[in-house]
């Protein structure tokens, strides 16, 4: 919010404190369907992760904290809206609304910026289930969630260094106010939250195209980052209204309302689209019943080979130690079979290979 100079405040009508003109209840219906949905779908991925398939990870419990701070960016952006003065013209507010909305933004901004990104790490870790080791993939996953990560620090550093103190950001008035120009950095971090949105949604197509997938699930993958595109568009509609409302206008206020419409539904909607891969077991229970005992399976036989492998070699030296026979010394053709039958089996490195290939397998048909 800049301070307008006389010459705009000339212009501006009498302030109606008593029954100003607000923009309605359109934000609260947004928000209250979005929310409990979101809440609903995070606590059907950790039924399926933890319960159901006992394979939770690093992106499950980020999600989780993706979900506390986008519950907190929605119940700010409904206060914001109802209580605050988002809701209305510049001219129509208090002083103490106009102080009082400045903080509601100042937290609105930090809670977004851990709740979004929280929700990328998120997704970007659970790409690491399905991204084989040494991939192209797996390199520019790494390069994205680097990416993400220190936006997040440098933004969240940003938003409480910019004024000194503090208070001077809500404090339009306050002696030696020293604070740094407000539009430049919200606009960058708007912007590049749009483009890191883009690649983390981007990012998995070719690989997950490639894949042997019956034509039906081919169809979901193309649903699915079909919905992952609306937190393009989300992010898209929120850079705009944040460069119109620091920039083309100085009723911040009224205009700034569509900046907490498109907040709270980019973090919502981040947070459903991250955990729609995670569910698909609760739309195909037989199948994933099937593969989850299929595999279970084969890393049973997988560890048992491994345990039995090792037992065998030593009780064949200690045979040969006891009897004082050495095979390795000895140039008869049985022996140097043997030897060699020795020398063939698999080491342990491979059979975790093996492992790790067939649980990357796995992932992949549980997650698409």
């Amino acid at each position: 919010m800049r301070y307008p100079p006389n010459e705009v405040l000339l212009t501006w009508p009498i302030p109606n404190y008593v029954n100003p003109v607000t923009r309605g209840p359109a934000l609260m219906i947004v928000e209250l369907t979005l929310l409990p949905i979101a809440m609903i779908v995070v606590f059907l991925r950790l039924y399926v992760r933890i319960s159901w398939l006992k394979k939770s990870w690093y992106d499950d419990y980020l999600m989780i904290v993706a979900m506390i701070f986008s519950i907190g960016t929605t119940v700010n952006v409904i206060m914001s809206s109802q209580l605050y003065g988002w809701d209305r013209h510049v001219w129509d507010l208090t002083p103490h609304e106009m102080t009082v909305g400045r903080q509601a933004s100042l937290a609105g901004q930090t809670l977004f910026v851990i709740a979004s990104s929280t929700v990328k790490m998120s997704i970007l870790v659970s790409y690491f289930r399905i991204a084989p080791e040494k991939s192209l993939f797996r390199k520019l996953v790494w390069a994205t969630f680097a990416l993400v990560f220190a936006a997040f620090v440098v933004f969240l550093v940003a938003i409480w260094v910019q004024c000194i103190p503090i208070s001077s950001y809500w404090n339009l008035m306050a002696d030696n106010r020293d604070c740094i120009v407000e539009g430049p950095p919200l606009v960058v971090q708007s912007i590049l939250n749009v483009v890191t949105d883009f690649m983390i949604y981007a990012l998995p197509i070719h690989t997950l195209f490639t894949l042997s997938l019956p034509w039906s699930q081919r169809i979901g993958l193309v649903v699915l980052f079909s919905v992952g595109g609306v937190i393009v568009v989300a992010s898209s509609f929120r850079a705009y209204w944040v460069h119109y409302t620091l920039y083309k206008t100085w009723d911040a206020t009224w205009e700034g309302y569509e900046i907490w419409v498109w907040t709270a539904v980019e973090t919502n909607v981040g947070v459903i689209c991250g955990c729609i891969p995670a569910l698909k077991p609760l739309l195909f229970p037989n199948r994933a019943r099937q593969q989850g005992s299929k595999y279970g399976n084969i890393s049973q036989n997988s560890r048992r080979k491994e345990k039995i492998t090792p037992v065998i070699d030593q009780v064949e030296l200690d045979t040969r130690n006891l009897t004082g026979h050495d095979g390795s010394r000895s140039g008869t053709p049985s022996a140097l079979v043997h030897q060699r039958a020795l020398s063939e089996r698999p080491m342990s490195g491979d059979t975790y290979k093996s492992r790790y290939d067939v649980d990357i397998e796995q992932q992949k048909s549980f997650m698409y």
